[in-house]
């Protein structure tokens, strides 16, 4: 079994390492491949349009496929308007800022008006409280007053309080002094003027009735010419009597003389007419009216001073003054005290209005840091909306799906109206000018071939041709002979991988072309 073995191994090595050459060339054969991309969608939907077919080349860059992108229009235009939402938010939180800031220096001025009303106030109550103190003052002097008045006329009276209960009463008095007390009396004489003014006030209607009449026209103008000369002829009667000191002056003589001599002719010619003008039944009412009227008048007068001969001791004009003005100092007592409780009112509404300024003040400030808020709340939505629409333009960006390097198309596996999954392979792209192939070396021989080695590579289809390749991986384990290896025998040698890279600018060389790989030394 070892013997087969050996022989197996010995035949597989002398068709890795030699193709008949007498030099002992270390020579491969392998497969030319080409490194493939992947194109594959990042979005899911149905395909619009593909714009290249297998074979294209294409550029970095290059459109591949589009897909449709319906739902995506209508997210992006939800998204700018809730992004026109947003800035339109920040514009109003910003507006309400701006007015809730402004109202923060009315508020202050409030606060500040408020409290020199507080400030007012306060000056008031003490005001109020001075001037309380001060009508207290008052009444104690006033009544001080009045008590020193109501002593003093009390002793005035004294004497005729005394003297009046041995007083003669006039005839028809049945009744003793004593008999009515003070009050009565005066209450008594107080009616009796009030009648005697009353009598005076209707004779003197009926005086002035009988004057306006125009019967009475002729005596009345005598009257008036009677009183007149009898004033000028006083005058005259004074002048001449008195003692002027004259110098002998016969002309001042003269001159007073005849004005006395002129006066009483005037007074006897006055006197002579009234006299004739009491013949008539005119004078004699017109007498009677004069003299109804000089009694009443003196009634009057009577009534008015015993009314006022009764006005002693409390009830004298002194004491009724005093007791007025300790009676006003009273009521600017209670003035006073009125005064302080408004003051003291005034007080209280003051400092309640400092403290609804504080509070409103307060309030300004709470909706200041509301629309601040507001503003932040709102920039933050635009912040967001603005990510949400960036998003929606990236996922826009990529239905249209674009190659990442240049190459030529492999495979196209969608088709326009297909769907399309993110990740599932759409298309493959290989870059021809850069190819590769794999060669595999048995144990014994890869050590010889070292990474960057150069080889010389030819192609069945291109016989005449050598191509340059270059070492890029060695393989550090060991495997069994891949598959596609011809013989059972010889896969089931173990062998070293050994990749190439082979340069192919004019694009000759295609995936798939086997190609065989010489070495060298």
């Amino acid at each position: 079994m070892k013997s087969k073995l050996l022989l197996i191994l010995i035949i597989l090595l002398t068709a890795c390492t030699t193709t008949g050459s007498s030099d002992n060339a270390l020579e491969a054969a392998g497969v030319i491949e080409a490194t493939e991309i992947v194109v594959a969608p990042e979005m899911a939907g149905r395909v619009a349009e593909v714009f290249v077919s297998k074979g294209d080349h294409v550029e970095t860059g290059d459109p591949l496929f589009r897909i449709a992108d319906d739902l995506l229009d209508a997210q992006h235009r939800q998204a700018a308007a809730a992004l026109e939402t947003a800035q339109a938010n920040v514009a109003a939180a910003e507006t309400a800022v701006i007015s809730a800031q402004a109202a923060e220096a009315p508020a202050e001025a409030v606060i500040v008006m408020a409290q020199a009303g507080v400030e007012t106030s306060a000056a008031a109550v003490t005001a109020a409280h001075a001037q309380l103190e001060a009508a207290h003052a008052g009444v104690a002097i006033a009544d001080n007053a009045y008590q020193m008045t109501l002593a003093g006329v009390r002793q005035v009276e004294q004497p005729t309080r005394v003297a009046a209960w041995s007083q003669d009463q006039p005839d028809g008095f049945e009744t003793p002094p004593w008999y009515f007390d003070k009050d009565e009396a005066i209450a008594a004489a107080s009616a009796e003027v009030t009648a005697a003014a009353e009598a005076l006030a209707t004779e003197q209607d009926n005086f002035d009735a009988i004057l306006n009449d125009p019967r009475y026209e002729d005596l009345h103008a005598a009257e008036t010419r009677l009183v007149e000369a009898q004033a000028a002829f006083r005058v005259a009667q004074q002048l001449r009597d008195r003692e002027i000191a004259r110098n002998d002056d016969e002309q001042i003589d003269t001159y007073i003389q005849n004005l006395f001599d002129a006066a009483e002719a005037e007074l006897n010619a006055a006197q002579l007419d009234y006299d004739q003008q009491l013949t008539s039944q005119t004078a004699v009412d017109l007498l009677e009216a004069r003299g109804r009227l000089a009694a009443a008048t003196e009634r009057y007068e009577l009534a008015q001073d015993n009314y006022n001969a009764l006005l002693t001791g409390r009830d004298s004009l002194e004491v009724q003054a005093a007791a007025a003005a300790l009676a006003q100092a009273e009521t600017a007592v209670t003035a006073a005290e009125a005064g302080v409780t408004v003051a003291e009112a005034q007080m209280m509404q003051a400092e309640a209005a400092v403290a609804q300024a504080e509070a409103a003040a307060a309030q300004v400030a709470d909706g200041v840091a509301q629309a601040q808020a507001m503003v932040t709340l709102a920039e933050k939505q635009v912040a967001e909306a603005q990510a949400a629409l960036h998003v929606i333009e990236l996922q826009r960006e990529k239905l249209v799906v674009e190659t990442a390097v240049a190459g030529t198309i492999m495979t196209r596996n969608v088709q326009p109206g297909e769907l399309v999954q993110p990740g599932l392979t759409a298309m493959t792209l290989a870059q021809l000018e850069d190819l590769t192939v794999t060669v595999y070396l048995p144990e014994n021989r890869y050590g010889q071939v070292s990474l960057g080695d150069t080889a010389t590579l030819t192609a069945d289809s291109f016989p005449d041709q050598n191509f340059e390749a270059v070492v890029i991986r060695i393989a550090d384990q060991a495997e069994y002979t891949p598959r596609n290896v011809q013989t059972q025998e010889e896969r089931q040698t173990t062998v070293y991988a050994v990749e190439l890279s082979v340069r192919n600018p004019e694009g000759q060389l295609k995936p798939g072309m086997p190609a065989d790989v010489v070495f060298s030394e």
